[in-house]
């Protein structure tokens, strides 16, 4: 009995060895097949950015060889609406998207409709209904920017509305354009392949160069009528500037570049219309024209604001640089000859200024132009003859010590200028809102 026992004992022995050896086989084998498993798993995460890496490499390759043919083709001289399709075009080259259109206002409508698209169903052009205040396209309108699918605020589709999302096209990408007159129409993309934020660089672009193109083409057709430019001096005028001004404060935002804003006038003004009449306060203005349109780069704006006021507006500028072409402009003001009829010796006049930066001291037209204007005055209570930065000072928008340009030896400028050209300069940049309403600034007695 014992020796069966001992037999039965060793066999139990024997069988449960080898089950704990086919177990630690087994075991064995699922450890390395999920130990593959994990490893295929992140070959195919390298992978995909591998081919997500020469994507975006071939994107920018097929960008960069786009972008001379597309300023080439809107750079033209063709009417207005030739420049939608062309964009289109080249939108849907870049992107690679499945739905690329533009939507343009209904007229006496709170709507827009499909002008010309790419993936769009054939019956909706021009009869397709989008509310202006709906879904993506309604808050691209409002923000006046472009925005990116993950920039879509969260919020219902009203029922009661029509929108994009309710017909079934869910945006990526939405760009306003601008024309003269404010919004002209809104790019739509939507069906990308790749992540919508990594495109919004390159469909800024493409926005940016049709809106310039229709500003510019817009330009030529009311050239004519003297619309944008001020009679008396050959400057734009306070229209143009105002819509101008909207637009560069947008492009600055969206490509995080400073802005400044020079506001300046004459001292004592009064007295040359006072003692010579008002045809020698014009001869003045002319003049005072003349020299800042000289003094002033092609791509910044010169303006006359009204009277004796005048703008500049100098994007990618910074403070410190507006501040030494303001300094510039002040020297060659007050070191020119200025000849008045029906008197010998010509006159010699300076000027007083305020500057004021995006977007330190404001984020919009108004608040800039007031910043401005406070340090105009505030450079006239000190003296005239000078130029001030603004400098906000707790709640309210009042003015810290600005910076003088009254000085023994005024700073040196290394700001190179434009001369030899009367034409009236405009810069690039997209238009928007109706800015007329802004506070006109404050004048002192006596100029």
């Amino acid at each position: 009995m014992a020796v069966q026992n001992l037999l039965l004992a060793g066999l139990i022995f024997a069988i449960a060895g080898a089950l704990a050896c086919l177990f630690m086989e087994r075991r064995s084998r699922f450890a390395s097949s999920a130990r593959i498993r994990f490893l295929e798993s992140k070959l195919g995460e390298l992978n995909a950015g591998l081919l997500e890496a020469n994507l975006e490499k071939s994107q920018a390759v097929l960008t960069a060889k786009q972008v001379p043919v597309i300023v080439q083709n809107l750079t033209e001289r063709l009417p207005v609406d030739f420049y939608p399709p062309i964009i289109v075009r080249h939108a849907k080259e870049i992107t690679n998207a499945g739905q690329v259109g533009y939507f343009v206002p209904l007229q006496d409508s709170e709507h827009y409709t499909l002008q010309v698209g790419y993936g769009f169903p054939g019956d909706w052009r021009g009869k397709i209904r989008v509310a202006r205040d709906e879904g993506a396209l309604g808050q691209a309108l409002q923000k006046r920017i472009v925005i990116t699918r993950e920039d879509i605020e969260p919020g219902g589709i009203r029922s009661s509305q029509p929108s994009l999302e309710r017909e079934g096209i869910e945006p990526d990408l939405v760009a306003p354009v601008y024309g003269i007159s404010g919004i002209e129409g809104v790019l739509v993309i939507a069906g990308c392949n790749r992540a919508p934020a990594t495109l919004k660089a390159q469909v800024s672009m493409l926005v940016d160069i049709l809106s310039l193109s229709i500003q510019n083409a817009s330009l030529l057709e009311s050239n004519a009528q003297g619309v944008y430019c001020d009679h008396l001096t050959g400057l734009a005028n306070r229209f143009y500037f105002a819509r101008i001004f909207e637009t560069e404060i947008r492009r600055a935002w969206n490509y995080q570049q400073p802005l400044s804003l020079l506001f300046f006038d004459l001292d004592r003004f009064k007295d040359i219309n006072d003692s010579w009449g008002h045809a020698a306060g014009d001869a003045v203005l002319q003049n005072i024209a003349r020299i800042a349109r000289n003094c002033t780069r092609s791509s910044h704006l010169v303006a006359r604001y009204g009277g004796d006021e005048f703008v500049v507006l100098l994007p990618s500028t910074n403070k410190d640089q507006a501040f030494q072409y303001a300094e510039n402009l002040r020297e060659r003001i007050a070191e020119t000859d200025i000849p008045i009829q029906g008197r010998n010796d010509p006159v010699r006049l300076t000027i007083s200024g305020g500057i004021s930066m995006f977007p330190g001291d404001g984020r919009s037209t108004t608040d800039l132009i007031q910043a401005a204007d406070d340090t105009l005055y505030e450079a006239k209570k000190n003296g005239k003859n000078r130029i001030m930065i603004a400098a906000p000072v707790g709640l309210d928008r009042g003015i810290a010590k600005g910076t003088d340009a009254d000085r023994e030896s005024p700073i040196a400028t290394d700001i190179s200028v434009d001369t030899g050209s009367d034409a009236v300069e405009f810069p690039l940049g997209k238009l928007g809102g109706d800015l007329i309403a802004s506070p006109a600034p404050r004048k002192l007695q006596g100029g």
